[in-house]
């Protein structure tokens, strides 16, 4: 039940729990509609989750005293985001952004995924900020029918970068934004 669940800052201890939740999610989703295309200790790596534990950025949800998803919520977004026509007009440090977002499969289905969304969101805009943004990529419809079901805005398919990787060709990405 959902009274059972609950959302907190991630910490230091909680970083091998979240890689191994992040694999069988991973595997859980390869080649569906729902698959982000992660290569679990490259993309999530315990060094992205160490640096948003420091940032208190990192958030895991528990139900029962297990980890049933987690998620990132910082203010980094990839370079494109300042291209696209967003219903808010929010300067960086305006907007959060999500990134890492994954439930564990055993737990799907519950009405998990929209208390964890809720919480950060809540979260978010006690820290000040005035949106939630976040990206798919355009094969992860899954994803996509998630985010609109908890009243994110579609905005459109873009151009991002992400480290080395350039979207270059036809944009890669879908973006969304929710106003707090």
């Amino acid at each position: 039940m959902a009274e059972d669940f609950c959302v907190r800052q991630g910490t230091l201890e909680d970083i091998d729990d979240l890689l191994v939740m992040y694999t069988e999610v991973q595997e859980a989703v390869a080649g569906t509609d729902n698959d982000p295309l992660w290569r679990v200790g490259v993309h999530p790596c315990r060094e992205q989750l160490e640096a948003a534990v420091e940032a208190d950025a990192l958030f895991v949800g528990f139900k029962d005293g297990q980890v049933v998803g987690a998620l990132v919520c910082d203010e980094t977004a990839a370079p494109g985001y300042e291209a696209v026509p967003w219903q808010v007009d929010a300067a960086p440090g305006e907007f959060a952004t999500i990134h890492l977002f994954g439930m564990h499969p055993a737990f799907r289905g519950q009405g998990l995924g929209r208390l964890f969304m809720e919480a950060v969101e809540a979260e978010a805009a006690r820290r000040g900020y005035r949106a939630v943004r976040l990206d798919t990529l355009i094969t992860n419809v899954g994803a996509q029918r998630t985010y609109e079901r908890l009243g994110y805005q579609n905005m459109g398919r873009h151009h991002l970068t992400y480290g080395t990787y350039i979207d270059t060709e036809e944009p890669r990405f879908v973006l969304y934004e929710k106003v707090l």
